[in-house]
């Protein structure tokens, strides 16, 4: 229900984010506890997301807990709740600032998924929360759990806002037309799939030219190995290649985040593998995949 596979990128940005800090304060705390909390606000804003997206994700063929009934709405309302109360409380109890990135988490997922607002349908809604909540906010919440935060946090956060948009817009190509179907003018929708991958690739090169200037070396890295598969999904135009990309650029960004915390590679492979015996067991599905 709340998706810990793709809570990847999250964990991932905010122990990057924790580390930059951490380097430049001296700090050496360990933010298991962060982790954990974050894991549980995001899981909160993925399960309200799915509440108010039971239609499209029928006609996309996803994400069948809520859409087929396994789980009731009644339920996932009161799991939604638990798991925002659960993250923000103990936030404040860590930092005044913590607790307000908290906060700002959730009344943007709150923002993103509930009518009228409902910015997910709109096409710069969705495209705006994701930088500014995945790419942004995770960072900040990594900042500010080793140093107070100040103007430079949102310069180092800038490579991971363009990253994380451009990561969105491709996972929105595959499911344009049951977007369309149910109403959600995403950018794909509004601009068609050639134009959405130009302005990802655009968007990793700027992300790329940014880490590069701000001496984000493990950024740089993950991120100039990812551009080839950007562009060879915008040259072919094949949805597989398209998510391909997005996969590996998710996996290269993990794997620096574990280069500095070993234990996260532990926490990556126990989770895809228990997910996927979850999956199997429960659901006669081979899901998560890693290519497909």
């Amino acid at each position: 229900m709340i998706r810990p596979v793709i809570m990847v990128p999250v964990w991932t940005i905010l122990l990057l984010g924790h580390h930059r800090s951490a380097v430049i304060s001296g700090e050496s705390n360990l933010p298991g506890l962060l982790l954990l909390l974050v894991t549980f606000l995001v899981g909160g804003v993925y399960l309200l997301n799915q509440i108010y997206d039971v239609e499209s994700d029928k006609l996309n063929k996803k994400l069948f807990f809520l859409a087929e009934g396994y789980i009731s709405k009644k339920n996932a309302i009161f799991e939604t709740v638990l798991l925002n109360l659960i993250s923000i409380i103990p936030a404040y109890f860590i930092s005044m600032q913590l607790g307000l990135l908290f906060t700002l988490g959730f009344l943007f997922g709150f923002f993103y998924s509930v009518p009228p607002f409902s910015f997910k349908g709109k096409p710069m809604g969705g495209f705006l929360f994701n930088i500014l909540v995945h790419g942004n906010l995770t960072f900040l919440a990594g900042w500010a759990s080793a140093q107070t935060l100040s103007g430079k946090t949102i310069l180092f956060s800038l490579p991971y806002m363009f990253a994380v948009g451009a990561v969105y817009l491709n996972t929105t190509i595959p499911d344009m037309e049951g977007d369309k179907r149910s109403g959600k003018i995403t950018l794909a929708v509004k601009w068609g799939k050639g134009n959405v991958v130009i302005l990802s690739i655009i968007l990793v090169l700027i992300a790329t030219s940014l880490s590069f200037l701000i001496k984000d070396i493990p950024f740089f890295i993950a991120s100039a190995l990812t551009l080839p598969f950007f562009f060879f999904g915008a040259l072919t135009k094949k949805n597989k290649d398209i998510v391909l990309s997005t996969k590996l650029s998710i996996l290269f960004l993990s794997i620096a985040a574990g280069f500095f915390y070993p234990w996260y590679f532990a926490i990556l492979v126990l989770g895809f593998l228990g997910t996927r015996f979850y999956y199997k067991a429960r659901f006669k599905l081979n899901y998560p995949t890693l290519w497909n």
